[in-house]
């Protein structure tokens, strides 16, 4: 798969994946939020990062602040790359027992080979439109 097309997918499932306390045990409670806040605050870490050791240590270890804020720049993107490729995996047998029901239950078709993308969509459209006690 393309790399920036992973990029993309993995913002729009960051997007798409509900929170909700029926998903809390899913790795991607945590992920999400510790992506969206390396993508706030990573920027100005890599910056500060850079002005202090520049400050401290001058032009003699640059090469090394260069390469840790290039690090601390990189940690969303690490995110956005993983949640990617999360998004584009075919669901497990259980999950996709689970992705079943939801769809019949909310009458539309199933995928054939659903993903944790397709799961993310179908549990966001099940939360909004059925009763608490059918999730």
């Amino acid at each position: 798969m393309n790399f920036w097309k992973l990029l993309k997918d993995g913002q729009h499932y960051a997007h798409v994946w509900p929170r909700h306390a029926v998903v809390a045990a899913m790795t991607e409670t945590r992920v999400i939020p510790a992506v969206a806040f390396a993508a706030r605050w990573m920027p100005v870490m890599a910056v500060l990062n850079l002005a202090v050791q520049w400050q401290w240590q001058g032009t003699v270890m640059l090469p090394q602040a260069l390469v840790t804020s290039l690090f601390l720049l990189s940690l969303p993107f690490q995110g956005w790359f993983w949640l990617g490729r999360r998004a584009n995996t075919k669901l497990d047998a259980r999950l996709k027992h689970w992705y079943c029901d939801l769809a019949s239950k909310l009458k539309v078709q199933p995928y054939p080979q659903p993903t944790y993308m397709h799961l993310g969509k179908i549990l966001r459209k099940a939360l909004k439109e059925l009763p608490p006690d059918e999730h």
